[in-house]
């Protein structure tokens, strides 16, 4: 029967995820397509360089909208890394994709599990915004806290030489509310598109 040839298709298979059982209004089964987990970190990969594209923009949006550099952050990655201040935005840049990429990467292998398969836009967008919020609190709030402080105290004395360091130091607490806010918003962003990428891929690859 239908039943029975449905059951024996979702019976488990080692490295393959599948997707739900769905009913439609008569009553008539479908069958999602499986998909590898080579091809899900694939995926993921491409959705982790896409979004972390995208994640620049707003970043650098509310950079200027606090009449910073566009590049800050960047250049503060660069800066943290040791480069000197003509090469650390480029240098910051690059380095910005390889968290993007090795949590795409992680993405796409977690979401190979039958429990996780990605099949739809509904599922794949909200996992990858998981993902975004994840990566946000267990990759960037570290180095929010520990790394850029004393580098962004060092860069603001060296943009205006003549304030006092009491001063920098109050500006600098001032701004850490609204980029601590606009650091959640854009790998917020980063996870959704993370998510519509990477199940982009593999609906259309099935």
């Amino acid at each position: 029967s239908l039943l029975e040839f449905a059951i024996s298709t979702l019976s488990p298979c080692p490295n393959y995820s599948y997707g739900k059982k769905l009913f439609n209004d008569d009553h008539v089964l479908i069958m999602e397509k499986m998909y590898s987990r080579k091809k899900a970190i694939g995926a993921g990969a491409i959705g982790g360089i896409v979004a972390g594209i995208v994640m620049l923009a707003p970043m650098m949006g509310m950079m200027s909208m606090m009449n910073l550099p566009h590049d800050l952050f960047p250049k503060l990655i660069g800066l943290s890394i040791g480069q000197t201040m003509e090469s650390a935005s480029s240098f910051g840049t690059v380095l910005h994709f390889l968290p993007s990429i090795v949590v795409g990467v992680i993405f796409g292998a977690v979401v190979s599990s039958s429990k996780l398969s990605i099949t739809s836009f509904k599922k794949g967008i909200p996992l990858g915004i998981a993902a975004g919020i994840i990566s946000f609190i267990v990759l960037f709030l570290p180095f929010m806290m520990t790394v850029l402080p004393p580098i962004m105290m060092q860069l603001m004395q060296m943009m205006n030489p003549e304030a006092p360091q009491e001063m920098v130091m109050t500006q600098l607490q001032g701004m850490q509310p609204m980029m601590l806010a606009g650091a959640l918003i854009s790998h917020i962003i980063y996870g959704a598109v993370l998510g519509l990428v990477s199940t982009a891929i593999i609906r259309k690859s099935n």
